[in-house]
């Protein structure tokens, strides 16, 4: 019985990796991810007052996913 209970586990693991690969976010271009980041980081006006605030911000979306930072990493407005 362990060994099933260890198999079921396993493999509701694996459901859950495939069901992110299915993820709608994982469809948008990252084009359109990088203007997303721009409105929730950015400030209407002062950015070098909120500097550091933007670092924060585009530090965290970063550690999100590989998608979101390369995203980020493609936008030099983040930096």
């Amino acid at each position: 019985i362990s060994e099933l209970t260890h198999q079921k586990d396993a493999k509701l693991v694996e459901i859950a990796s495939l069901e992110n690969l299915l993820s709608p976010i994982r469809r948008v271009p990252p084009e359109i991810i990088s203007e997303i980041f721009q409105l929730a980081c950015l400030p209407e006006e002062g950015i070098s007052m909120y500097k550091h605030r933007i670092a924060h911000y585009t530090s965290t979306i970063c550690a999100v996913c590989v998608a979101w930072r390369k995203a980020a990493h493609l936008d030099p407005r983040l930096w």
